[in-house]
């Protein structure tokens, strides 16, 4: 995916010590309009209104987008690519970045043609649609424009592998799913936790930009819901569809791997 809200605040403010500081300082370094917004509403609420003022402008730019597709098939769709796009697949984000060739909000349709992908690769963005508005548009135009027989290859962080190593107490299971520095600093972030719980929260909500998690089971049945089969967990690196194997190596301890088949005349 792009940039995360955090991230980029992470790159002005530099590095705070713990995931505490990296929320109570976000408003340093602010200057001009932002700094004033910034006194009159919470934060949580201006990253959600920039984010939607930004995908609102992408709608506006890219209501003909799908005109470039119209003769296409077999085509190979990375969607929420952010800086992963690979060579030879149409590679979509809401953001530009390296290696993305089509800019598009996907929330409520995909600008391809009916039956025109071959495979669908979706690496941690699904956790970035709301489950109950977005969920099942995104899925119903996935299932439209795979092919009879294309494959869905959808990676999510694993919440049930994390609720179990919550559960079970201690630092040492948790720090085997998310890749953890000395004193609980995380991998990416790298500030530090103070609670096991922080990190859990983390995970599942990164501010306001996880909208769900997900198990096993709800992937199965949510999958099921919108036309799909065959529907099978997998392990990195492992596919139905080997060309859809291009997971990134430094997620899989902590990712839980799904694909599914569009139903023959779904």
């Amino acid at each position: 995916m792009h940039a995360t809200a955090l991230e980029k605040d992470l790159l002005v403010l530099g590095q705070p010590d713990d995931f505490s500081e990296s929320w109570m300082n976000r408003n340093k370094g602010r200057t001009g309009i932002r700094k004033f917004i910034a006194r009159m509403l919470p934060n949580h609420l201006i990253d959600v209104l920039l984010f939607e003022i930004h995908m609102a402008m992408v709608r506006v730019k890219s209501w003909n987008t799908s005109r470039n597709y119209r003769a296409s098939s077999g085509l190979l769709l990375n969607i929420g690519a952010g800086g992963a796009g690979r060579s030879g697949w149409i590679n979509v984000d809401g953001f530009m970045n390296q290696g993305v060739n089509c800019v598009f909000d996907v929330r409520k349709r995909l600008p391809f043609s009916d039956g025109s992908a071959k495979g669908i690769f979706l690496e941690h963005f699904f956790e970035h649609i709301d489950y109950l508005e977005e969920v099942p548009f995104f899925l119903s135009e996935c299932n439209r424009v795979l092919q009879d027989n294309g494959v869905i290859r959808i990676i999510v962080p694993d919440a049930e592998k994390y609720l179990i190593a919550y559960a079970r107490g201690g630092w040492q299971e948790l720090s085997t799913i998310r890749p953890l520095k000395a004193g609980h600093r995380d991998h990416y972030f790298h500030f530090k936790y103070n609670t096991r719980m922080e990190l859990i929260n983390v995970i599942f909500r990164q501010g306001q930009e996880h909208k769900f998690a997900y198990d096993y089971e709800t992937l199965e049945y949510v999958l099921g819901a919108h036309g799909f089969s065959n529907i099978t967990k997998q392990t990195y690196g492992v596919s139905i569809d080997p060309a859809l194997a291009i997971d990134n190596e430094d997620r899989a301890s902590e990712s839980l791997y799904v694909e599914a088949v569009k139903k023959a005349n779904s």
